[in-house]
């Protein structure tokens, strides 16, 4: 289609009328048999393949915007029937140097099921063909999909002509990458301007150019109900259509320029496979959490006034606080009304609640909505983007290189730390030779050993072995700079690590425990710990005061989700991240290792996997 036409609303208007009324179609190519053009238009040049069924052209109006709400002309299409033609008319809207706006549907399984492309005024959907390519029994369809995804390939996605913009760049590029085996260069993650919480609708309408611009209700409903069913094709083009239309915005079109650009083509296919089969892997993982989720609280409370207060009985299903979820409240005569948790407080949560419960009693709550990123799972995601946008030095780093990258060369870099031999301590514990074997492994300083795997079944002594081999570096005269970090994936395990130093009157390290696990929970389980015990609600932001807390202690004992938690900055800089075992190391998807690597990677110059491959986490 060529320009002028996309501006003539008259042929617009003919457009739906053709999808909308085929009768008037064949009205129109009898008329042309005949000879006749009296019901052709005399301004719009009307080219006979519009009337083939196979480019049926639709339409939307986007309500994102207050003062502005365009209709946007889309055309859909399979990647086993997409040609030229429908990148042409489509490509020929876009100005020179012009933004194309992105947006994708995903399948269960988290594979990319389509894409759209979206100009000011026209639109071109993309749906994938799901699984494998077509074998030899169906070559002519293979053929026709890998032409069509080389056509996306160069003159869209790694055109140079046109910059590409989408709210979550990064999962697109992952996803074409990983499924459809595509890349994208020159491409604009736009949540990248907003502070807030990727996921949260807060950054969206940041990046979107702010609440009073918008209708914040329809922007809610279009990019945060795709979790309740697949999305339409009219969906996936007002979304993409949104990006282009911010990207040309002149108050947050400056802010899009000072972004570094996604490019997937520079990365090798070896390290783009490893890196985007954790960010799917991850993915996945946020997939399976539940949409809801009934809480345990005390039954048979009275709602007083405006505001409720709820005690929980089980900490798995505890009320949390979330501007992304709400709660849905049920009386025992069967009102229900909604509410949020606007304060936590161990057991307790005070509910504002959206009506009246009529004085009744409550006989259940439930949260609705898919919990929010923990502050583990938020790092990884800002580590693949910084990956993507080539702002990360990780795909190069050693301990990188030797887990997922075993074939790369690894070149270690010095460490004055590992040149020392340490001796094992052995005037508080007993070992015996298969345990000594193991803490001669962590406390060597060869580069092959940089990377230690303790593996052990229950009951054969690996909580002593990490005990062991901690104080036998703290012990050590000559490395009296070293630092050790002891995490694992749950705080029981963490506790039960405190627990054996206790247990042999070893108590120079620091606990750090989340508040949230602590108060009104699990106190009864650190009573023998309160000396080394640092709950969160305490964690200071002065360096001065975190060195104070610490009291001298090199050893530190926190969870994996702690040690991506910024809140413990100032007990980093006291003791950096030098020595790292890991408890329970095969309990833990290996993605979560990836936030550590990239915080801690000036400062690791040793790790240690410590778990049982019978317990790995599946």
């Amino acid at each position: 289609m060529t320009s002028d036409l996309r501006k003539d609303a008259s042929y617009l208007q003919c457009c739906r009328s053709l999808s909308a009324h085929f009768h008037y179609g064949r009205q129109i190519w009898r008329a042309v048999r005949c000879g006749s053009r009296s019901l052709f238009l005399p301004s719009v040049k009307f080219p006979l393949v519009f009337l083939s069924m196979s480019r049926q052209l639709s339409t939307v109006t986007p309500k994102l915007f207050r003062n502005y709400s365009p209709e946007v002309v889309f055309e859909t299409s399979s990647d086993d029937s997409l040609d030229a033609r429908h990148l042409h008319s489509f490509l020929s809207t876009v100005m020179p140097e012009g933004a194309i706006g992105i947006s994708a549907s995903y399948r269960a399984n988290c594979q990319l099921s389509a894409i759209a492309f979206s100009s000011l005024s026209r639109a071109l959907v993309v749906r994938f063909t799901g699984g494998r390519l077509p074998l030899s029994s169906n070559e002519g369809k293979r053929k026709r999909i890998i032409q069509a995804r080389n056509l996306l390939q160069e003159r869209i996605l790694c055109s140079t002509d046109h910059q590409k913009y989408a709210f979550k760049m990064d999962r697109i590029a992952i996803a074409l990458y990983l499924d459809v085996a595509l890349r994208v260069v020159g491409a604009v993650d736009m949540l990248s301007v907003s502070l807030h919480n990727r996921r949260s609708l807060q950054a969206l309408m940041n990046a979107m150019g702010g609440e009073f611009t918008l209708h914040k209700s329809n922007v809610k409903a279009l990019f945060f109900s795709d979790e309740l069913g697949p999305m339409s094709d009219s969906d996936l083009v007002e979304q993409a259509w949104a990006a282009c239309q911010v990207s040309n915005l002149p108050h947050v079109a400056s802010r899009f320029r000072t972004l570094r650009r996604i490019g997937t083509k520079a990365i090798s296919d070896e390290h783009m496979a490893v890196f985007a089969k954790i960010s799917r892997d991850g993915e996945l993982l946020d997939s399976l959490k539940p949409l809801a989720v009934k809480n345990d609280v005390v039954s048979g409370i009275t709602e007083r006034m405006d505001n409720l207060t709820l005690t929980c009985n089980r900490y798995p299903t505890r009320i949390r606080t979330s501007t992304e979820q709400f709660l849905q409240i049920e009386t025992q005569k069967g009102v229900r009304v909604q509410g949020r948790a606007i304060r936590v407080q161990g057991r307790q949560a005070q509910i504002e609640v959206w009506g009246s419960l009529r004085g009744d009693k409550i006989r259940s709550v439930t949260t609705i909505g898919k919990a929010g990123l923990t502050s583990a799972e938020a790092y990884r995601e800002s580590v693949t983007l910084a990956i993507l946008k080539g702002e990360s030095g990780l795909l190069s780093n050693p301990f990188f290189k030797a887990i997922w990258l075993p074939n790369d060369p690894v070149c270690w870099p010095q460490s004055t730390h590992l040149q020392l031999k340490i001796p094992i301590y052995r005037e508080v514990i007993e070992v015996n030779t298969s345990q000594e074997r193991a803490i001669e492994k962590i406390l060597s300083a060869s580069d092959k050993d940089r990377i230690a795997l303790i593996q052990g079944p229950p009951g054969t002594g690996k909580t002593t072995v990490i005990t062991a081999a901690a104080i036998s570096i703290i012990s050590c005269p000559d490395a009296g700079s070293r630092t050790v970090w002891i995490a694992a994936q749950s705080n029981v395990a963490v506790k039960n690590i405190a627990e054996k130093f206790a247990k042999i009157k070893f108590y120079n390290f620091a606990l750090l425990v989340s508040k949230d696990f602590h108060f009104e929970w699990h106190e009864d389980l650190y009573k023998e710990l309160e000396s080394c015990l640092i709950c969160s609600d305490m964690f200071s932001d002065d360096v001065v005061d975190a060195s104070r807390q610490l009291c001298g202690s090199k050893v530190i004992l926190c969870t994996l989700g702690m040690l991506s938690n910024d809140h413990i900055a100032p007990f980093v800089h006291v003791n950096p991240v030098d020595f790292l075992i890991f408890d329970e190391g095969s309990q833990i998807e290996v993605g979560h290792y990836l936030p550590v690597l990239r915080r801690f990677m000036h400062s690791l110059s040793k790790i240690v996997f410590i778990g049982d491959d019978k317990q790995c986490e599946l």
